[in-house]
């Protein structure tokens, strides 16, 4: 898994932070707007830029960067929650909306770590669920 600051030659680990720091705060409202944004996109847009998004990676040697990426965006889905009130009892509903929300957290995610690898109608794809905000931002 990628943590920890700074950039790295292939992933920016420093943003790809930043966006999991976010996650933290969101709730179910904003996971539920973020898996209707991405469902929002064409299934055609989705496969064209995951194409773009594997064939960048085998051709430019960094296919293992985007599994470890996906592996942390699918495991955070998958985990209890850190949110309050959801720390108090995990509810199968939270459950069940992060796990809705898993494409669009591995899309966001990718583009947030390598983003700068892919063209912008591929990045705008990955980035189509994602309202903007960090941390930082608030």
């Amino acid at each position: 898994m990628f943590h920890g600051g700074g950039k790295s030659e292939s992933i920016d680990i420093g943003t790809l932070d930043a966006f999991f720091e976010a996650l933290e705060h969101y709730g179910e409202g904003d996971l539920m707007r973020m898996s209707a944004a991405w469902r929002a996109v064409s299934a055609q847009d989705h496969e064209d830029a995951w194409t773009v998004v594997r064939t960048t990676g085998a051709r430019d040697g960094f296919s293992k960067e985007i599994d470890g990426i996906r592996d942390r965006a699918l495991t955070w889905a998958s985990r209890g929650s850190d949110v309050f009130p959801y720390t108090l009892e995990d509810s199968v509903a939270w459950a069940q909306v992060k796990r809705d929300a898993a494409e669009a957290i591995v899309d966001v995610a990718l583009a947030m770590g390598l983003g700068n690898r892919f063209d912008a109608k591929t990045r705008e794809t990955l980035l189509a669920s994602w309202d903007g905000r960090l941390p930082d931002a608030e």
